[in-house]
């Protein structure tokens, strides 16, 4: 019994080196951010870290900025 009967798949158009640095980077990202970005929001904030709360800001304003510009400025769908 599927509750959803359309299956998807992921497509990555990019190269593995593309990947691996990728991955790299968010794995530099963590260490220097002294976590990731779920692990500042969910348990940072629900421990009242003012180090979670201010990451989590940050997180959230460099996305809204990031979709501002590649739907408005660069016209992307």
């Amino acid at each position: 019994f599927y509750l959803v009967t359309t299956r998807y798949e992921a497509r990555f158009d990019v190269s593995t080196g593309v990947l691996a640095v990728a991955g790299l980077l968010v794995g530099i990202g963590t260490d220097r951010g002294s976590g990731c970005t779920s692990g500042h929001g969910v348990c940072g904030i629900a421990n009242l870290s003012r180090r979670s709360i201010v990451a989590t800001l940050l997180f959230m304003g460099a996305a809204m900025v990031t979709v501002f510009i590649t739907r408005h400025v660069l016209g992307a769908a």
